[in-house]
């Protein structure tokens, strides 16, 4: 788990440094300038592959909600037998009675309360699954059954890689709120703060409670999603009301993901200056709510594995593939810009601009003189660590000197600073790549190996 929550925050510090040193906030923005058109479309597909995954495996876990809630939630004869064995029935009344109207709204804004709900849905979870293992004494772990100190490694770790991987991302979340920040280095180092904040705080911690408390609880039955789990044996009603709310929050993030998915889908279809028109949005909401729901009904207890599957495609493309591509592009931008304003003095007029990086050549000057928000591209992308006013940690442990970034020459120790600067730009995103890219694959295949058993079981 921390080995994705490293590799999720080393890339969200590239989009943001990507961001501070073009003045692009978005991803096909930046990919368009890293790659051309082309580097663009592929993101958005990629994007829509990923937030479309997203919406299959929500409905899935949503049929596997309400199965739970009217199975664990109400007496056998308070509804029909097809309900106690099926979730597929209450999911798609959910679908057209809240979930579409929602998603046909034109504008988002007041869904930002949902954040909150969110949050006191999933402190609820916590604290009832802590407080039961306490109560009950840890009973997997004192017959042990499970080994907390202990690694298993099977063919299962690297599925378990790219649903983590589903769970961490935040990057198609993070660039939008970048306009929002403040400008320069501040805004910067406060956004990388918060992202390391969001993922080794707040997600370790809810991921890490859940999982390691549950198994404590449940031990070898823990379900691979534990809401399937009776957290709340013999209180029927206090399980009802708890998955009812967990309803309610599956549906508000829905048409959250609902609408960044519309919105990439149309701007691939007409572009970003076709006039809204009520029905295209009726046609594109629709359209997209029947394809998930589709896949949903085919697999309705299979949550995990299409997160696992959208995890080892499109959240290996636009988590880790595609932010290295870009961080790349700009540290060659970078050394471009440096050997160009070496030849110029202070206060000679810049050549014309390239058409590849017109916002970046407009600060070279600034660029040289390491006094603008680039600067922070020579930072380091992980770790907690401090430096002078607050840099991001140095992956090496060496600190910087006065609050500046390391540039090369801002940092002392010669040939071992200058190796220790080429592995955080160079050898860091290889191992991104390396490790996101292979357990990728391996968990894509046991993905795809477990759909086609479950296939075959109900052939």
């Amino acid at each position: 788990m921390l080995m994705v929550a490293a590799a999720n925050d080393a890339t969200c510090c590239m989009m943001v440094r990507a961001a501070a040193h073009t003045g692009l906030t978005t991803y096909e923005q930046l990919s368009e300038w890293a790659g051309g058109r082309r580097a663009k479309v592929f993101t958005q597909v990629s994007l829509i592959l990923l937030l479309y995954g997203t919406l299959c495996g929500g409905l899935a876990f949503l049929s596997d909600v309400a199965r739970v809630m009217i199975q664990q939630g109400l007496d056998p004869g308070d509804a029909p037998a097809l309900l106690q064995r099926d979730g597929r029935p209450v999911m798609v009344l959910t679908v057209l009675v809240v979930l579409l109207p929602l998603c046909l709204q034109r504008h988002i804004r007041q869904f930002e309360k949902a954040a909150t709900v969110g949050v006191v849905v999933v402190v609820a979870l916590c604290v009832i699954i802590v407080e039961r293992a306490v109560a009950l004494g840890f009973p997997a772990v004192a017959s042990g059954e499970l080994d907390v100190l202990a690694l298993r490694i099977d063919s299962h770790l690297p599925e378990a890689f790219a649903v983590l991987g589903f769970a961490f991302y935040m990057q198609p979340m993070l660039m939008p709120l970048l306009k929002e920040m403040p400008q320069g280095p501040v805004g910067t180092r406060l956004t990388e703060r918060a992202v390391h904040i969001t993922l080794f705080g707040v997600a370790c911690g809810v991921y890490g409670t859940v999982g390691i408390f549950g198994a404590s609880i449940f031990g070898a039955s823990t379900e691979s999603n534990i809401m399937v789990n009776d957290l709340l044996p013999g209180h029927r009603t206090a399980t009802f009301a708890l998955y009812a709310s967990l309803l309610v929050y599956l549906c508000c993030g829905m048409v959250t993901t609902h609408y960044a998915l519309r919105a990439s889908l149309d701007l691939l279809l007409v572009g970003p200056d076709a006039p809204f028109t009520w029905t295209r949005q009726a046609a594109e909401t629709c359209g997209i709510l029947a394809c998930a729901t589709t896949v949903a009904l085919l697999f309705p207890t299979q949550a995990e594995k299409i997160f696992a599957l959208t995890g080892c495609t499109a959240v290996c493309l636009v988590c880790y593939v595609i932010p290295v591509y870009i961080h790349l592009a700009v540290q060659r931008d970078v050394q471009r810009l440096k050997r160009l304003a070496s030849g110029w003095g202070e206060g000679s007029p810049a050549p014309p601009p390239d058409q590849h990086s017109v916002a970046a050549w407009a600060a070279a000057p600034a660029v040289a003189h390491g006094t603008d928000g680039s600067a922070a591209l020579h930072e380091r992308l992980l770790g907690p660590e401090a430096c002078g006013d607050g840099p991001i940690a140095a992956v090496s442990g060496r600190r910087c000197r006065d609050g500046k970034a390391a540039l090369g020459e801002g940092c002392r120790g010669g040939c071992w600073g200058s190796v220790c600067l080429a592995f955080e730009r160079y050898a860091v995103p290889a191992g991104i790549l390396a490790v996101g890219v292979g357990f990728s694959m391996a968990g894509l295949y046991v993905g795809v190996m477990d759909i086609l058993a479950y296939l075959n079981e109900g052939s």
